[in-house]
């Protein structure tokens, strides 16, 4: 595992850094978007700040979103308002911190994020089903599914390798990530909830399949 934190401010690009190396994950450093796109898509992971002195961290989110096994990313932000968390989040990051923050703390979620691995090349369209993950966008014979984030990355892990069966503690570790104490009853939820959108889309019933005492799928008959 090999990091990149891309931060103009000396200080918290060294403690970053230093804090994730100690951690057994070497990082090296850029101060600018130029320096970061040449090095990043290399890496497994991402720290980027949202302001930097030749453009926004966006921009670099939103290329490495459009990579197949593209690195997880951690935006760093001061603006502590929700907009720009949920910005940086539709652009394609994993996660998100605001300054100030624990380089402790940035290091436990960089740990969860990893531990889903890099991202999958999208899916190809199946049975009318279209995922554009660098959009965040899926449809189903043209007719755009409005799901949320969750169910989204629910969906993207599923049409990943139809007809795999993925086991509810699976699906917990590459949607949510490890340390979230989550019950079998808060997948089949979201299961039940992204099949209802499903539906209003003119999608077949069978497309997400439970197989009985493990699991779901995506159908490889639909």
């Amino acid at each position: 595992m090999r990091a990149l934190v891309v931060e103009d401010e000396a200080a918290i690009a060294e403690a970053v850094a230093f804090a994730l190396t100690r951690d057994g994950i070497p990082t090296t450093v850029a101060g600018t978007l130029a320096q970061a796109r040449g090095i990043a898509p290399e890496r497994d992971l991402v720290v980027v700040d949202l302001g930097l002195p030749d453009g926004s961290g966006y921009e670099l989110v939103g290329d490495l979103a459009r990579l197949s096994n593209a690195p997880r990313v951690i935006v760093l932000t001061s603006r502590n308002e929700d907009v720009d968390c949920v910005a940086a989040l539709e652009a394609g990051a994993d996660d998100f911190v605001t300054k100030p923050f624990s380089p402790r703390a940035l290091v436990a979620r960089a740990r969860a994020v990893l531990r889903r691995g890099r991202r999958a090349p999208e899916a190809a369209p199946r049975a009318g089903l279209h995922l554009d993950l660098s959009r965040r966008e899926a449809s189903f014979e043209g007719r755009r599914l409005a799901l949320t984030k969750t169910e989204l990355d629910l969906l993207a892990v599923l049409a990943a390798a139809p007809g795999r069966v993925y086991t509810r503690g699976q699906l917990v570790e590459r949607v949510w990530g490890d340390g979230h104490a989550l019950t079998e009853r808060t997948v089949d939820s979201h299961v039940k909830l992204l099949r209802r959108k499903l539906d209003l889309v003119g999608a077949p019933a069978s497309l997400v399949e439970s197989v009985r005492g493990v699991g779901f799928r995506l159908s490889d008959a639909a």
